[in-house]
């Protein structure tokens, strides 16, 4: 009977202990994620290696981003054939008071980043100058190297590539891209 009893009483402390909450246990957050940056403006400056004081600029500007109304600045690129510039990529956020620098934070999050340059009709080429943390390309600061005389496309594009940057462009969501008309003359 003293075993019956007690194995009673064992039985229901464990079902007790069993159907009770742990007071402990929290439910963890969601998991964070970081949203593609909202890009209204891209400014190219071009500084020309041999002379640095010759300092050219290529500006995009639609101040309420993709959508809605047209750009109210789409310049062309216009470099000289056979030369070597210097080339600093700025972003903007127009639609935060103050505007927002947001290549700032594209070098914050560098590893989840990389610009792509792609030329058609034209002859660039497109060295990266930095790097993330893993050594991969980033594109904020870039060198172009110009061949002959010509007429055709840029295509820059930011690729955000949380998690899945790999030095290629096929990864990740797409931040912005812009089709300059470049003119090498």
């Amino acid at each position: 009977m003293k075993n019956k009893m007690m194995a009673a009483i064992v039985s229901v402390l464990i079902l007790f202990a069993a159907c009770k909450k742990d007071k402990d246990l929290q439910p963890l957050p969601p998991p964070l994620t970081n949203s593609p940056e909202l890009i209204t403006s891209l400014k190219l400056l071009f500084t020309d290696s041999a002379n640095t004081s010759t300092v050219l600029t290529a500006y995009f500007n639609d101040p309420d981003g993709p959508g809605g109304n047209a750009p109210v600045q789409f310049d062309s690129i216009k470099l000289q054939p056979n030369k070597t510039y210097l080339v600093n990529l700025l972003l903007f956020d127009q639609t935060k008071n103050p505007v927002d620098t947001v290549s700032k934070e594209i070098w914050e999050e560098r590893d989840e980043h990389m610009f792509f340059f792609q030329h058609s009709g034209v002859t660039i080429q497109t060295l990266y100058l930095d790097v993330d943390t893993k050594s991969l390309p980033v594109g904020l600061s870039t060198k172009w190297r110009t061949g002959s005389a010509s007429n055709g496309t840029s295509k820059i594009t930011l690729k955000h590539q949380a998690g899945t940057k790999n030095g290629t462009i096929t990864p990740g969501e797409t931040d912005v891209e812009v089709l300059f008309q470049t003119k090498l003359n």
